[in-house]
């Protein structure tokens, strides 16, 4: 059995769940040698990655956070390369069409939401010095600037915005596809429909995997179930992990008249329109359509099956009367950008569910009780984009690669201090993740 955070060639490692970092972790893993199993209690795709907005910015923060999606961006940008997919098959997988974050002028708002909305822009500029610090390419701009690059929105009501133009959206089927073919062609088993049921442990260590097609023999476990690892890491005797499954919701809307050239609207940036307390609402461009999402009032469902991932809830349905979440957000829409709001309707509501942490960070890291369980869950919202900067800490973390608790990146990205994520921190001490949508 290999010691704690020594693994490597030929350690045994399971690793249960069949989305984006399943699939980027098996491969990583592969290439170091370890005989890895992949094991997904439905279907690869079944959960979140499937629903996701599939933004991916670096725009957060915390520094860990940045220069973890500048890599992610970066790998991502040469994914098929990194995967040897063949080239009849390559797909795009990222398009970077940019994030731009609006923050309104306190002069132009009600008296009782100034102060917030001074402290959001305030928080705003900080975190772009911050990202900038760290190599990002994100400015802040102008409301004259706003105004010359998307004439359809009010700039008038704003004070500034922050864009980052490397930033833009993915496409996460193509992620998890190319990445479990890519597994399967090093040699990883993956086994769909088989639920790990619980383990068998010695001392400190997993040394049995209950499945529901038998025991499986491991030296490493990595939990990358995301809103089901609460219920996962209790199975396998492992610690109580803080991650809270909510609802979100994304509403389709479809524009009946043009505002803008096709062209135009296919190089649209996800906009987040307005930071701070009852703002949030983001949009981008999906084929024709709109997506729209945003904070919901959902409470948390850590019992939630796999079908209830589709269930709508009572007050989030747009078919069913206007007094529900989908105009909430349009209203805030209209502040912001009356053109876009009022083009159309809302055709569809899809929802899944957000993985929340204390933090808005993700919990990276070995088990406070089980030496050879790793977690990597709990992103609120953001699996997809940080994917292939929790595979290398993951791989990292079974190889051995941290040198005093920081894990190497390419030389241009610097290195991820694990401390940052680790499942077992004090989440009140910590620096929360101001930047989760």
């Amino acid at each position: 059995m290999a010691a704690r955070g020594s693994g490597g060639s030929g350690d045994r490692v399971a690793i249960i769940g069949g989305g984006v970092t399943g699939a980027l972790c098996a491969v990583r893993l592969a290439e170091r040698g370890f005989r890895v199993t992949a094991l997904e209690q439905a279907h690869i795709g079944n959960g979140s990655s499937s629903r996701s907005a599939a933004g991916i910015r670096t725009q957060w923060s915390v520094a860990e956070t940045i220069r973890g999606l500048r890599y992610a961006e970066w790998w991502y940008g040469q994914l098929h390369e990194a995967l040897h997919t063949p080239l009849e098959q390559r797909q795009p997988v990222i398009r970077r069409n940019g994030y731009l974050f609006l923050y309104e002028d306190p002069e132009r708002v009600e008296l009782v939401r100034r102060t917030q909305v001074a402290a959001a822009w305030a928080l705003g500029q900080a975190n772009v010095a911050r990202q900038q610090a760290e190599g990002a390419q994100v400015e802040t701009l102008t409301p004259a600037d706003v105004a010359q690059r998307w004439p359809w929105l009010d700039a008038d009501r704003l004070i500034g915005a922050a864009w980052g133009p490397d930033d833009g959206f993915l496409h996460p089927h193509v992620i998890y596809g190319e990445g479990f073919r890519r597994a399967r062609e090093l040699g990883v088993e993956v086994l769909t429909e088989t639920a790990a049921l619980g383990a068998q442990t010695t001392g400190d260590r997993i040394t049995t995997l209950e499945t529901t097609r038998g025991p499986l023999a491991v030296d490493w476990v990595v939990n990358a179930t995301n809103a089901w690892a609460p219920r996962v890491s209790q199975r396998l005797g492992g610690m109580p992990l803080p991650v809270a499954p909510m609802k979100r919701y994304l509403y389709h809307f479809e524009p009946t008249q043009p505002i803008m050239s096709a062209a135009d609207w296919e190089r649209l940036p996800m906009v987040i329109f307005g930071m701070g307390p009852g703002r949030g609402v983001h949009a981008r461009p999906d084929g024709p359509l709109l997506l729209v999402g945003g904070a919901s009032a959902a409470e948390p469902e850590p019992d939630f099956s796999d079908a209830d991932q589709d269930a709508i809830g009572d007050g989030f349905n747009h078919a069913v009367g206007i007094e529900n979440a989908a105009y909430d957000l349009l209203a805030q829409l209209v502040d912001f950008s009356p053109a876009l709001a009022n083009c159309g309707g809302v055709k569809a509501t899809t929802c899944g569910f957000y993985a929340m942490s204390p933090d808005g960070s993700p919990l990276i890291g070995r088990d406070a009780r089980l030496a050879n369980l790793v977690h990597a869950v709990g992103f609120s919202g953001h699996g997809v984009m940080h994917a292939p900067v929790t595979a290398r800490l993951v791989e990292a973390l079974l190889a051995g690669d941290a040198r005093d608790g920081a894990v190497p990146l390419p030389e241009q990205f610097g290195v991820i201090h694990l401390d940052a994520f680790d499942p077992a921190r004090d989440f009140s001490a910590a620096h929360a993740e101001s930047a989760v949508l």
